[in-house]
């Protein structure tokens, strides 16, 4: 009896802790885990540019031909990563597409003035989703990034009306891009990667010309024989110009994580 008394004593404790145990089990499977460290990485690549559609196009009988032969993207990337392998991207790009071997004898339309050898350089800043994940040493990075492009270009040049000089304009617009970059990583911080991406834009280039004094008119009175100089302007006139860059480009780069 006084075993039996014994025993009672010692498990009625045990059965009466065991729901709080079990209920603390539960809230510690409920909590989320704490949040791993974001990831920052850095990116540069070098990539060879394929002109696409208009922007290479050269028929002078339409004003949408760019006369753009094939180049160089170099590429500046900033990653910002969150806990799933989603998050930012930021790039600057720098791109040169010379012209093709026409457009030295070819005045664009509506000009006089020949587009010369100087070729396309444009700047891009964009900003967009970014996805990076990591395959054991492999690592895949997509982006669909969006942001504005800054074109110079002679086919951004007009004419003053005034006096017929060569004006030069640099143009702005919508810019996009979306890549896709299988890479491998070295080490905890260095990688390489190829990367093939589509890059686009849509600048526009405007200038408004006002009214200028180009010459007096000598109208001589045939009764009076008085003569009179009237004033002769240039028409007021707004040029605005439109093209749009379209690329395929494919290289290598160099990825740094912090």
């Amino acid at each position: 009896m006084k075993r039996l008394r014994f025993l009672v004593m010692f498990l009625l404790p045990v059965f009466l802790m065991a729901p709080a145990d079990m209920q603390a089990l539960d809230k510690a499977k409920k909590e989320k885990k704490p949040r791993e460290k974001d990831l920052i990485s850095f990116e540069f690549s070098m990539n060879y540019s394929l002109v696409l559609g208009k922007y290479g196009q050269t028929d002078k009988n339409t004003d949408l031909s760019g006369y753009a032969k094939n180049g160089w993207v170099g590429k500046l990337g900033f990653n910002w990563l969150g806990k799933r392998g989603w998050g930012l991207g930021f790039q600057y790009d720098i791109q040169h597409n010379g012209y093709k071997d026409i457009a030295s004898t070819t005045n664009p339309y509506g000009t006089k003035y020949v587009l010369g050898t100087a070729g396309w350089t444009n700047n891009y800043l964009m900003a967009g989703p970014v996805f990076i994940t990591d395959f054991g040493k492999v690592e895949l990075n997509v982006k669909a990034l969006f942001g504005v492009i800054l074109a110079q270009s002679t086919n951004f040049n007009v004419q003053n009306p005034a006096d017929q000089s060569n004006v030069s304009m640099s143009a702005t617009g919508f810019a996009y891009s979306g890549s896709i970059a299988v890479g491998y990583n070295f080490n905890k911080h260095w990688g390489v990667n190829i990367q093939f991406s589509y890059l686009g834009g849509t600048p526009k280039a405007t200038k408004s010309f006002a009214q200028e004094l180009i010459s007096w008119e000598t109208v001589k009175d045939p009764v009076t024989g008085i003569t009179y100089n009237f004033p002769v302007y240039s028409d007021a006139v707004k040029k605005e110009i439109k093209r749009t860059v379209s690329t395929i480009n494919g290289g290598i780069g160099i990825i740094y994580h912090l």
